[in-house]
């Protein structure tokens, strides 16, 4: 776990800069969304400011997803760069939204951020609800995809009008 006490980095500084690797086991992806194989690279600016810190992210790495349409495991580049603003938790009951409070995270602990925390939220929010290994993906239905126990059985001609379907 990479935690970050920002009131030790302020006391002595006006911005931090620093580069982190973090280890698929740190950012611990869930199981359903992705596999995460090698390391992702983190290259991480924080500046103060009077609500919080504006935190500016460069991450870079890949994660293996599988295909919504044809269930093939393919890796996506994850990298990307990002502004977010940390503040800690409103004191007030009631608050309403604003456009620019959706680049806002949280601080379970107003000194302290948790790296692979952060990180992980970006790279979640990255991934796409129904990923595709090719944009053109057909699924299934691929000319190409056939089924190893489909090449060895013999050909019913009941099944020939559906065979005709597939190729129109």
């Amino acid at each position: 776990m990479t935690l970050l006490n920002l009131k030790d980095i302020f006391e002595s500084s006006d911005i931090f800069e620093g580069r982190y690797d973090l280890s698929p086991e740190e950012i611990s992806l869930p199981p359903d969304l992705g596999e995460i194989r090698e390391g992702v690279s983190v290259f991480l600016r924080i500046t103060k400011d009077k609500d919080g810190y504006r935190v500016f992210m460069s991450i870079s790495g890949s994660v293996d997803l599988e295909c919504s349409r044809c269930l093939a495991v393919f890796n996506k580049d994850i990298s990307q760069e990002m502004e977010k603003h940390l503040e800690g938790y409103p004191s007030e009951d009631h608050l309403s939204l604003s456009e620019e409070d959706l680049e806002v995270s949280f601080l379970e602990d107003s000194d302290t951020i948790d790296l692979a925390s952060l990180v992980r939220e970006e790279i979640i929010l990255g991934i796409p609800m129904k990923p595709l290994c090719k944009p053109d993906c057909s699924g299934v239905t691929d000319k190409n995809f056939i089924f190893e126990e489909e090449k060895r059985a013999p050909k019913d001609p009941r099944f020939a009008i559906l065979k005709n379907l597939l190729t129109e």
